[in-house]
């Protein structure tokens, strides 16, 4: 497949958000560089590999990645024998913000993995004339940006359940630590919450919680507090009966029974 370049006719319909190019690029090495582009450009890398550089930035693309450059920033690509890629540029008044709420920015410009949309750009490229270029261009555009947002999403929800983490491991030895109380701390349903929970940890909140206790307790015992009851209300227990019945559950002795084995130690 060889080089196409098309110009984007534009569209009344969208005047905050203009495209000028949707490009198949295979000859990159003989173009001149660096690149001084007056627009953004979203790209997305069809085949081979490049050494991206741009001031102190410097990352390895491949197959698969998608990312954007900034209107007359300075960048060079390094690229293999079959270094090939796709992009789009654009501007207009409601780039920047777009892109920012998409948490775009020179400092995070690339995405890895996103092959399964290697297709769709590949089949809409080679549809593109006059008539529909600028729709077909803005629905690369769009359709793209979406799976971005998706991953903006799961980097948020990722960073929100580290926050819930901290303030578990900070907070567990509170009587009234519950996963009620901690959804409603952080906006999360109980449902949803248990549900994340479970895929970032690999266990359940109570379980979570209860082995946090009792690390705790052994950690006092080992130290030579032997009052089961201040034990159990130093750990976040109100009754000493419930916290034996935890600690021989997750230790398979009993408070008594463990203190006992470190006095034969």
């Amino acid at each position: 497949m060889t080089d196409i370049c098309n110009f984007i006719p534009q569209s009344e319909m969208k005047p905050s958000l203009q495209f000028i190019h949707f490009v198949y690029e295979t000859g990159v090495k003989r173009l001149p560089q660096p690149f001084l582009k007056p627009t953004y450009c979203m790209y997305l890398v069809d085949k081979g590999s490049a050494v991206f550089q741009s001031g102190d930035k410097e990352e390895l693309l491949k197959k698969g990645d998608l990312f954007f450059t900034f209107p007359y920033q300075s960048y060079t690509l390094k690229p293999d024998n079959d270094f090939t890629f796709l992009y789009i540029s654009f501007n207009g008044e409601s780039a920047p913000g777009l892109l920012r709420d998409l948490g775009v920015c020179e400092e995070s410009f690339l995405f890895r993995d996103f092959d399964h949309v290697l297709q769709f750009w590949m089949d809409s490229i080679i549809r593109v004339h006059p008539g529909n270029a600028y729709l077909l261009t803005e629905s690369v555009f769009t359709h793209t940006l979406s799976y971005l947002n998706d991953v903006r999403k799961q980097q948020d929800h990722k960073e929100k359940i580290d926050f819930v983490l901290e303030y578990i491991n900070h907070n567990y030895q509170m009587p009234d630590m519950s996963l009620k109380k901690v959804a409603g701390i952080f906006f999360y349903s109980e449902k949803y919450l248990s549900s994340l929970f479970v895929k970032k940890t690999g266990v359940k909140f109570s379980q979570y919680v209860s082995a946090l206790r009792i690390g705790l307790a052994k950690r006092l015992m080992d130290a030579g507090e032997s009052n089961i009851a201040d034990i159990a209300g130093k750990c976040g227990y109100r009754d000493a009966f419930y916290f034996s019945k935890v600690f021989k559950a997750e230790t398979g002795l009993s408070p008594q029974k463990y203190i006992k084995s470190l006095l034969v130690l």
